[in-house]
């Protein structure tokens, strides 16, 4: 059975397309796209609630700049949040007011919940997942593409190290995928693979926990590889589940 997927939500003209604003952009995971994204030739804007602590991390990469969350946000055609799930809820109402019509947000966000010294163990958000969570805070209309949750923060920091793996992404429009995916796909070594509607979500964050616990016991940075798709996956009919 082929689901059809909702209309794609319409695009604004005053966004730079090639500008990428990350919240949360001074921690591990935002720093590390932050990183990978500047050197490949993308405008990125580096958000935090500090704005000199921001700035601080766009000097030392390539054509970024720094400052709060709400003026990093404005005019960039995607906004990616990057902050742990503790300030999960807290974040999204604090960008709701600068969120504009056409501006696509993909949430990195994967519900943990500390268990022991070392352990991490998943929880299910209220709404059924971090991104279904975003989109009730959101303002009604709001773009939101759930990605990039299984990709190694401490990898993506360092771009002397070979990338080789996928983006689990998911969302309920299929312009809003495409153009995650062509974002994400700008660094190399990394494939997005479309998982279906945003209430997959869940299943992709929920991996995040059996990842670390692997990376903890062998003492590295695994993700994830899907097997058996074509190569090069083809954009058309992207976004369709079956």
């Amino acid at each position: 059975m082929t689901v059809t997927q909702p209309d794609p939500l319409p695009a604004t003209t005053t966004h730079h397309e090639n500008t990428v604003a990350i919240v949360g952009g001074t921690g591990a995971l935002g720093l590390g796209l932050a990183t990978r994204w500047a050197h490949s030739g993308v405008n990125v804007r580096i958000g935090s609630r500090r704005a000199e602590a921001a700035q601080g991390c766009a000097d030392k990469l390539p054509g970024a700049v720094g400052g709060d969350n709400t003026t990093m946000i404005e005019g960039a055609a995607a906004v990616v949040v990057a902050v742990p799930f503790s300030a999960h809820v807290e974040t999204m109402r604090s960008i709701a007011k600068a969120i504009q019509p056409g501006q696509l947000v993909i949430d990195t966000t994967a519900p943990l919940l500390p268990v022991g010294p070392r352990g991490l163990r998943p929880i299910v958000p209220w709404a059924g997942s971090a991104a279904e969570q975003a989109q009730a805070l959101l303002p009604d209309g709001t773009s939101v593409v759930s990605a990039l949750q299984t990709v190694s923060a401490a990898t993506l920091q360092d771009i002397e190290l070979r990338l080789d793996e996928d983006v689990l992404l998911c969302g309920d429009h299929t312009a809003d995928k495409v153009l995650a995916a062509d974002l994400i796909d700008r660094i190399p070594g990394l494939r997005t693979v479309d998982c279906g509607l945003l209430d997959m979500s869940g299943v992709c964050e929920r991996i995040t926990a059996l990842l670390i616990g692997i990376n903890r016991r062998y003492k590295t940075h695994a993700g994830i590889r899907i097997t058996g798709l074509p190569e090069p996956l083809a954009r058309p009919g992207f976004g369709r589940s079956a």
